[in-house]
């Protein structure tokens, strides 16, 4: 069996380990944290095999040339290492990015194999775009079972059952080409999501915030069903059956988009007018689900309620991953499928909301009086920027977003997780009640500043590049509706007060007069950092030093398929501005060094023409004596 046989089996098992886990955990009661921890560093290892494979993979097929980079069927995500590849019959090797393995058929009419067809199919794989994310959620897991070692008493077997459930959830939908299996991976969260916050959660509130969150998140994710049935119905394959498969979604939508074009450059602009309207109303659709997942203002109050109330390592996976799932699905499905309607109204309408939640949740988080609620707003703060340079549609603003997702996963997930050392302690985070713990915990002090500093951006720490890139793409935004200055100048501004609400909370609690509320156990001494503690905490910040520095293997990893993406969005808006689109490849191409020129080193007459041509015979002399000079 080759390399590539068994990566697809492995990208099988990076679904189905969680799901195994989800049942086998539960067995083992008490000893369940232990035997999750083991599955989780077994899935890690899985992962890092993967990924390293990816990588070697992404980075030949980016090497490779392109005969026609505007071509419908060139604008399309080529997944690797697809299990069920439908070219495997071939050889173990071969692969033609698609799958064999239907879940269940619409039409009773048989279709070769591999074809794309009224097929809703376990279509998985790795790309440029998921496989940073799938190691973010196969890394988040270890850190939020060590935080959870001590606290979770009740049911342990069930909670860190759930754990897994909500992991496979959003591995799965990060994995996920077939729309259907998107979206059913993306709901599947919803479900351990619920149990473990109103089960295990802190207050006595925990109940209505984990109500209240199922029935926001069901809300939007029923109307994103509907975008998504849209988009089957309305660009079918050219032999009229419907496809479920998002790269054939893909080119389908650009064929329909450019034909209407091109009838629009001829006079005849009824069809592209009504593929605009049509597209209007997918967007608004496929939107709903995903401004509440992220969370977008308005549609984030279930946020503070639900990441005040959840168990912290709950809260972990929540701000660290299930918030990317949002923004994953604008990604995969928003950009590539309503690419006009993106230009239109990304900016203008989605990216004004955006732009609000980040000055607004900010002051909120100022003024919040809880550790937790400081950085549950701040997430939605930096979602907010994170939205504007998704909808900015160019190379810089995509890069800087995909890379973001990844590095506001680590700073933020650490700083939840980090807070685990005060619950465990004090079984509190409120603001008020703490302060001089600089002096009182020097190690935790370090742990938690290295993480605030990631937060705001410091230069050499993860989110400084990521936030870079999203600003340059913000300045070079030319959409349709949306001056290039403002969201820039709000993203800026967004930074500042990051930077403001994080310091004055490390001035209050770490810096000011010492005091501590009373401890869980206030005959013993409260002990610092441990062990366990350290490796959950200390990795994550360890991660985000090592991002910082060498954030460039993971730009190169998703090169080609933010070219594809960015191509898209460029050919979108040449169809909104109603001119011809002339596909401009800004790539560096290598340049041939001319040859040297031999030096006379001798001052012998045989010497002095070396390295001149020899002279024309019958030429002219002046022009001889001019190329001679």
């Amino acid at each position: 069996m080759s390399i590539y046989a068994v990566i697809r089996v492995l990208v099988l098992l990076l679904v189905l380990l969680p799901l195994l886990s989800a049942v086998v955990v539960p067995v083992f009661g008490r000893c369940a944290r232990r035997v999750s921890l083991i599955l989780a560093l077994v899935h890690l290892g899985i992962t890092a095999a993967v990924v390293v494979v990816a990588v070697v993979a992404i980075g030949e097929r980016n090497a490779g040339k392109v005969a026609n980079p505007t071509a419908p069927t060139e604008l399309q995500f080529r997944p690797e290492f697809v299990p069920g590849d439908s070219a495997a019959h071939i050889g173990s090797d071969a692969t033609d990015a698609r799958t064999t393995w239907t879940l269940f058929s619409l039409s009773n009419k048989q279709t070769r194999p591999g074809t794309p067809g009224p097929n809703v199919q376990f279509y998985i794989g790795i790309d440029g775009l998921n496989v940073w994310l799938v190691a973010l959620a196969s890394l988040m897991l270890i850190p939020v079972i060590l935080v959870s070692w001590e606290s979770v008493k009740e049911k342990p077997g069930a909670f860190f059952g759930w754990l897994f459930l909500l992991q496979a959830g959003i591995i799965g939908a990060f994995l996920s080409f077939d729309v259907i299996l998107f979206y059913i991976f993306f709901e599947l969260t919803l479900i351990p999501a619920f149990f473990l916050i109103g089960k295990w959660g802190m207050g006595s509130g925990r109940r209505d915030a984990a109500r209240k969150f199922f029935l926001y998140t069901l809300a939007g994710s029923l109307l994103t069903l509907v975008g998504v049935i849209g988009v089957v119905l309305t660009n079918p394959n050219a032999d009229g059956t419907i496809t479920f498969s998002i790269p054939q979604l893909m080119v389908n939508v650009q064929e329909g988009l450019q034909n209407a074009h091109q009838k629009a450059l001829a006079g005849d602009g009824a069809d592209l007018a009504a593929k605009h309207a049509t597209q209007f109303w997918l967007f608004l659709a496929l939107m709903a689900g995903f401004m509440v997942k992220v969370p977008i203002w308005p549609f984030h109050t279930w946020l503070p309620s639900a990441y005040g109330e959840a168990p912290t390592g709950v809260t972990v996976m929540l701000s660290a991953l299930m918030a990317k799932l949002g923004a994953f699905g604008i990604l995969r499905l928003v950009l590539p499928l309503v690419p006009d309607a993106s230009i239109l109204y990304g900016l203008p309408v989605i990216g004004g909301f955006a732009a609000f939640g980040i000055i607004y949740a900010a002051l909120c988080a100022y003024a919040s009086k809880d550790i937790k609620l400081v950085i549950a707003y701040s997430s939605v703060s930096h979602l907010g920027f994170l939205v504007l340079a998704l909808f900015a549609f160019n190379k810089e603003g995509l890069s800087g977003a995909v890379l973001h997702m990844v590095n506001h996963g680590l700073s933020t997930g650490a700083m939840f997780a980090s807070l685990a050392f005060l619950v465990d302690r004090y079984r509190t985070t409120e603001i008020s009640k703490f302060g001089g713990l600089m002096g009182r915990f020097p190690g935790f002090a370090l742990l938690f500043f290295v993480l605030c500093l990631a937060s705001v951006g410091l230069p050499g720490l993860n989110n400084f590049v990521s936030e870079m890139l999203m600003m340059a793409g913000l300045f070079d935004a030319r959409n349709a509706g949306a001056s290039r200055l403002w969201p820039a100048v709000v993203a800026a501004v967004g930074i500042f007060l990051s930077a403001w609400y994080t310091f004055t909370l490390l001035q209050r609690v770490f810096f000011n007069a010492s005091k501590e509320p009373e401890p869980v156990l206030p005959q013993a001494p409260v002990p610092g950092v441990n062990r366990r503690e350290f490796c959950a905490i200390g990795s994550l910040a360890t991660v985000c030093l090592l991002l910082g520095l060498f954030p460039q293997i993971l730009l190169d990893t998703m090169k080609p398929d933010v070219r594809t993406l960015s191509i898209i969005g460029d050919s979108a808006r040449a169809r909104v501005g109603g001119v011809p689109y002339v596909y401009v490849d800004d790539e560096p191409k290598p340049t041939a060094l001319p040859a040297p020129i031999p030096i006379n080193k001798g001052g012998d007459e045989k010497g002095k023409d070396k390295g001149k041509a020899p002279p024309k015979k019958g030429g002219n002399k002046k022009e001889q004596k001019a190329e001679d000079e």
